[in-house]
C-alpha cells in the first residue's frame, strides 16, 4: 500500500540562502521530475516552491526509503552535498503529512497568517506535476481537497482578513522606513506577477512623487501603466534607470540576480539613498549590495517581524482553523483507508 510523505523546509527552519539553493524554476522543475527513473521508490511527486517555502510531496511504499532516495536526488540535481539537503528538510510522513498540506493551504504554516498567495501556488504546483503526468489517485485526491480546505477556511474564519500577504506587508515596511509618507518619493517595481501586482495595489493607494513599473515584456507594463497611471521604464533600461529612484521593488522570478553590486556603484558614487525591497522568488537582489554604504535591503525573511504582528491579531482564530483541518484530515484519512480496503479485496 502507498503513503503519502513530504520533505519539507521553510523560513522558520531554513535560511533564505538555502531555500535559494533548493529552489526550482519550472524548467529545472520539469527537468527534475522528468529525469527520474521508472524504478525509483517515488511513486508521486509535486513539487511546491515559494520564497518562504521549499516542499516535495510524494507517494511511496516506504516513505523512509523514498524520502532518502529524494534527500540524494536534490542534492546531486543542485550539486551540493547530501548533508546539507538532510539538515534542511523536515520529513512527514502518513496523517502529518496530510495534515501539513492543509495547514499550508490554510495559510497557517505561511509567515504572513491566511495569506492569498499560497492557494494559487498550491494549484500551479499540483497542475504543473499532473501536466507532467507525476501526479495519480492518492495526490490528485490529496491536492484538490487541500485548495478545498483552505478555501474553506477563508470563508468561515477571518483568517483572510486585513493585510495578507508578503507583499502588502512588504509595502507597510516601506512606509515604516518613510515616516509612512512617500510624497516625496520615488518608487520603482520590478515585475508584475502575481506578488509585483499586489504591491503595486497597495502602493497604489499611497501618495508617491513618482510609480514607476519594469517588467521583462514591455507591452504588458505599458497596459498596467495605464491602468494605474504609472510611469514606464523599458526593461532594457534598468541598469541604468535605477538612479532615479530612491525605493526599488523588487518581484521577478528569475533565476539570476537582476541587481549586483556593480549596477549599484552608480548610487554610492552620487551619495543616493536607496532602499531595496526584494520579494523575489528565489532572490532577486544579490545580498551583497546590503553592505554598501547608503543602501538599505530588506529580503522576505527581514519582514517576519510585520508579518508576526498580524498573526496577534488573529490569534483567536487558530482553534477554528484548526478544527476545520482536522476534520479534513479525518475525511483524508476515512478514503484512504476505503481505497485501501477496495485495494487488498482485489
Amino acid at each position: 500500500m502507498y503513503h503519502v510523505g513530504v520533505l519539507t523546509t521553510d523560513f522558520r527552519v531554513s535560511s533564505m540562502c538555502m531555500r535559494d539553493t533548493l529552489y526550482f524554476e519550472k524548467d529545472r522543475l520539469a527537468g527534475f521530475i522528468n529525469a527520474m527513473p521508472a524504478e525509483t521508490p517515488v511513486r508521486e511527486i509535486v513539487v511546491l516552491c515559494t520564497c518562504n517555502r521549499i516542499e516535495i510531496y510524494y507517494v511511496a511504499v516506504d516513505t523512509a526509503a523514498a524520502a532518502f532516495w529524494l534527500i540524494k536526488c536534490l542534492a546531486d540535481f543542485h550539486k551540493i552535498p547530501e548533508s546539507m539537503v538532510r539538515s534542511a528538510l523536515v520529513n512527514y510522513c502518513c496523517a502529518d503529512a496530510v495534515r501539513h498540506i492543509f495547514r499550508v493551504a490554510a495559510g497557517v504554516e505561511s509567515m504572513v497568517f491566511g495569506e492569498h498567495e499560497i492557494l494559487g501556488q498550491i494549484r500551479d504546483a499540483y497542475f504543473f506535476s499532473r501536466k507532467h503526468a507525476k501526479t495519480n489517485s492518492c495526490l490528485n485526491r490529496l491536492f484538490q481537497q487541500a485548495i478545498a480546505t483552505g478555501k474553506k477556511v477563508r470563508h468561515l474564519t477571518g483568517a483572510a482578513k486585513g493585510t495578507i500577504s508578503v507583499s502588502s506587508i512588504a509595502i507597510e515596511k516601506l512606509l515604516e522606513n518613510n515616516n509612512g509618507n512617500l510624497e516625496k518619493k520615488n518608487v520603482l517595481i520590478v515585475g508584475l506577477g502575481t506578488m509585483g501586482l499586489r504591491a503595486l495595489k497597495r502602493i497604489a493607494q499611497c501618495k508617491t512623487q513618482k510609480l514607476c513599473l519594469c517588467n521583462r515584456n514591455d507591452q504588458r507594463a505599458e497596459m498596467i501603466c495605464k491602468r494605474f497611471n504609472a510611469e514606464h521604464l523599458p526593461y532594457s533600461e534598468f541598469n541604468t534607470g535605477l538612479i532615479d529612484y530612491d525605493c526599488v521593488i523588487l518581484a521577478t522570478s528569475s533565476n539570476e540576480y537582476i541587481l549586483s553590486l556593480q549596477q549599484l556603484l552608480q548610487y554610492t558614487k552620487q551619495q543616493k539613498q536607496l532602499l531595496v525591497i526584494d520579494i523575489g522568488a528565489p532572490r532577486n537582489a544579490d545580498p551583497a549590495i546590503g553592505a554598501i554604504d547608503g543602501i538599505k535591503l530588506i529580503c522576505v525573511d527581514d519582514l517576519k517581524s510585520t508579518a508576526e504582528r498580524h498573526l496577534l491579531e488573529r490569534t483567536h482564530e487558530i482553534g477554528d482553523i484548526e478544527a476545520i483541518i482536522e476534520e479534513q484530515v479525518i475525511e483524508f484519512t476515512r478514503w484512504y483507508l476505503y481505497r485501501k480496503e477496495c485495494t487488498c479485496n482485489e
